[in-house]
């Protein structure tokens, strides 16, 4: 009596064997001349790499009886040679082409939908009645621009006091006294 474990991989052997040979006979097969480009050309290096390696998991030796030892091999051999195929591919002018013509798309999708996006917040704060973080940054300009302000009037104030207090003792009266905020304030 036969193993049906051992039945079932060998029916899976036998579909990845057929499956590896018919992509091996479709990247054989030479394009028409007339033709369009083909938009697979890119991927062609890796994914024959990947029918080799496929080829060389099953021309390997017998079957052995643990199927998750065999599973684990098939599995490391196949990410080693997606790894060198990706690799290979992506060292190539073409993929560097590709990739910038794709972030290109990319932003030209994205801008209007980020505005629109930006947008739609800021209605759903204004109708919350929450500040922005345009709205909070302002704010905060604001109330550095009046601090540097009060801190310039404070030194003038200062200045008057000090200018009044030369005279005073030109003249022999007694000094003027300064008031609280004499002292210029120091920023945290």
């Amino acid at each position: 009596m036969v193993d049906t474990s051992q039945q079932l991989f060998d029916l899976w052997k036998k579909q990845f064997e057929d499956g590896a040979q018919a992509w091996a006979r479709v990247l054989s097969e030479s394009p028409a001349a007339a033709a369009p480009p083909d938009p697979a050309a890119f991927w062609r290096p890796v994914i024959e790499q990947w029918v080799q390696g496929w080829a060389r998991v099953f021309a390997q030796a017998p079957i052995s009886p643990d199927a998750t030892s065999q599973w684990k091999q098939f599995l490391d051999q196949s990410i080693d040679a997606w790894s060198r195929a990706l690799g290979q591919a992506m060292n190539t002018d073409a993929f560097a082409q590709m990739l910038g013509r794709y972030l290109d798309q990319w932003l030209v999708a994205y801008g209007p939908a980020k505005k629109a996006s930006d947008q739609s917040l800021e209605t759903a704060l204004q109708t919350f009645n929450i500040p922005s973080r345009a709205q909070v940054t302002a704010v905060a300009r604001q109330i550095v621009e009046l601090d540097e302000r009060v801190e310039r009037l404070e030194e003038g104030v200062n200045a008057l006091l000090r200018r009044l207090d030369e005279v005073g003792r030109g003249l022999g009266s007694p000094p003027v006294a300064a008031g609280p905020r004499s002292q210029p304030r120091e920023r945290a």
